[in-house]
């Protein structure tokens, strides 16, 4: 591998690192929504008067956060395995 192919890999590692930032904060926005979920859920079901449709969005929130942060940390662990393997790479060559 010579030095041009190093440093395009470098820099492509690089970007793939503050893209893999993004994800992370994305992941930390569906657990958010996963949490105000729990928390409509409750408010929904607690009391003496139950309140359905607060409780089905609640649950529906609780559903789509968690859908979503599996979704991303899947990528997030992809994503940092490439990003480890291209800097062996660099390392190796």
């Amino acid at each position: 591998m010579n030095a041009a192919e190093k440093k395009r890999l470098s820099k492509e590692a690089e970007l793939q690192l503050a893209a893999l930032k993004i994800i992370n904060r994305w992941k930390t926005i569906a657990l958010a929504l996963s949490a105000m979920g729990v928390a409509l859920t409750y408010a929904g079901l607690a009391g003496t008067a139950p309140n359905l449709p607060l409780s089905i969005l609640g649950i529906a929130s609780i559903l789509i956060g968690a859908a979503g942060a599996i979704v991303l940390n899947l990528g997030l662990r992809n994503g940092r395995r490439n990003v480890e393997k291209m800097l062996d790479a660099i390392g190796r060559a």
